[in-house]
């Protein structure tokens, strides 16, 4: 008994590009709030929404990338 079902070729590559890019973003917001905190001893954003930040955009853009191939299949068909 499975409890997920196996991913496709094309829906592994866009997890695996939206993972990078959300460890991007993450490096970004990171490296951003660090400087911020280094020049005036204070932090910009919260440790919350760097999380949430980086977890949104790496679904976010899986999802968009999920509709591209839809709608890429749909027109082919």
């Amino acid at each position: 008994m499975k409890l997920f079902k196996s991913m496709t070729e094309t829906e592994s590559d866009n997890w695996n590009k939206s993972a990078i890019l959300g460890f991007y973003t993450y490096m970004l917001i990171l490296f951003i709030d660090q400087t911020y905190n280094l020049l005036f001893s204070s932090n910009l954003l919260s440790s919350s929404v760097i999380f949430w930040t980086g977890l949104l955009v790496a679904f976010g853009f899986q999802f968009i990338l999920k509709l591209g191939t839809k709608n890429i299949n749909k027109w082919h068909l």
